[in-house]
């Protein structure tokens, strides 16, 4: 039997040595905060199509609450070109959208259902769905198969519930491949959350270490964008928080279309 030797270049390594070593609970050791491995999306995502672009994923946070989320796993986020920040953007950037398709939370400018319900969890990033087995048209089918064959699902806890009331029983699980940070993962703090989300949460090594939280646009490096948390505006019925371009905790319509970084595990 052949056995792959892992490199401290996150680079270096396949998608299933990077496996390897997160299933050994290793990956500290080999890697750091920050480092990036090239992928390339490609595919319809919504009504919007990727053409072979080439973006790195980078480490947020290893064995991430892994009390709740699970063990053993690397957590990464899309994505970073040319050493900035970005989050993916569609044609509709900043305007209200209210029909399927778009980069929005839901195209019923509602946040009823939370999380767990919305139109981006289930039908854009594609949980609705399995790694193997993809919905059409949704950023999981875009991701390339060799990362889609080692990733691992992962417990976020959220507001499922929303509708504008700050109730704690409405923080529940849901399991997810693809997934927004949630408001108190990117700022160690409560705003607009959920007051109870932030029990069940962590912020996530990168951004506690001081990395920014500025965001740019994918096709545009020198525009910064407001990017989706996963997180309701707990005190309104059609808000979900995101991040401002200033990388400060904000909220905004669902049906508006803004940017999407999603995170993942291996």
């Amino acid at each position: 039997m052949s056995v792959t030797l892992p490199t401290t270049s996150l680079s270096d390594n396949t998608w299933a040595t990077i496996k390897e070593v997160s299933d050994a609970g290793q990956g500290e050791n080999y890697w750091s905060l920050g480092d990036t491995k090239r992928i390339t999306i490609n595919g319809k995502v919504g009504n919007f199509t990727f053409s072979n672009l080439a973006i790195d994923a980078f480490i947020i946070g290893f064995n991430h609450n892994s009390s709740r989320e699970g063990t053993n796993r690397i957590h990464f986020q899309i994505g970073k070109i040319g050493g900035k920040d970005v989050c993916l953007c569609d044609n509709q950037y900043g305007t209200g959208q209210s029909s399927n398709g778009y980069f929005n939370m839901n195209p019923n400018n509602s946040n009823s259902g939370g999380w767990n319900g919305s139109y981006m969890r289930k039908t854009l990033l594609g949980n609705s769905g399995t790694p193997s087995s993809p919905p059409a048209n949704s950023l999981l089918a875009a991701l390339p198969s060799d990362l889609r064959a080692v990733m691992k699902p992962v417990t976020k806890y959220s507001d499922n519930t929303g509708g504008g009331s700050d109730n704690a029983s409405y923080v529940t699980a849901t399991t997810d491949y693809l997934f927004n940070l949630a408001e108190f993962e990117y700022h160690g703090a409560r705003t607009y959350a959920n007051s109870a989300e932030k029990n069940f949460q962590l912020q996530y090594a990168y951004y506690k270490a001081g990395n920014s939280k500025v965001k740019y646009k994918h096709g545009e490096t020198g525009t910064a964008a407001y990017h989706w948390t996963r997180s309701v505006n707990s005190g309104i019925t059609n808000r979900f928080c995101l991040v401002n371009t200033y990388g400060s905790a904000d909220h905004y319509l669902a049906y508006n279309s803004w940017g999407e970084a999603p995170g993942f595990a291996v």
